[in-house]
């Protein structure tokens, strides 16, 4: 690219026609950095795929969580200890009266 300064000094810029192997390299900058944005974009959303995944295991986990700490909570009460005989181990309460149908 030639410079020209003119008399009242402004500078006037003359171009030329840029030769076939400039091309070629523009075009291939061209073609490789869209390949990299292409690629760039397809691990992106890959990544939002796998954050996505873990914020819902994250809610699971703490859903969980707070199951197990209302159930210890209410270990020593008199209730559990009931349901626990009665459904776990199959106790009856001894004050419990049963009928049998006769025939």
């Amino acid at each position: 690219m030639k410079t020209k300064r003119n008399p009242l000094g402004h500078i006037r810029f003359i171009y030329r026609r840029s030769s076939p192997l400039t091309k070629c390299v523009v075009l291939v900058a061209i073609v490789l950095s869209t390949l990299a944005l292409i690629a760039l974009r397809i691990g992106i959303q890959a990544q939002q795929g796998q954050q996505q995944k873990l914020q819902e295991q994250a809610a699971q986990l703490e859903y969980e969580n707070y199951q197990l700490t209302r159930n210890i909570a209410e270990l020593g009460t008199v209730e559990s200890v009931k349901r626990i005989a009665t459904l776990e181990l199959g106790l009856v309460d001894p004050d419990s009266q049963f009928f049998t149908p006769s025939n």
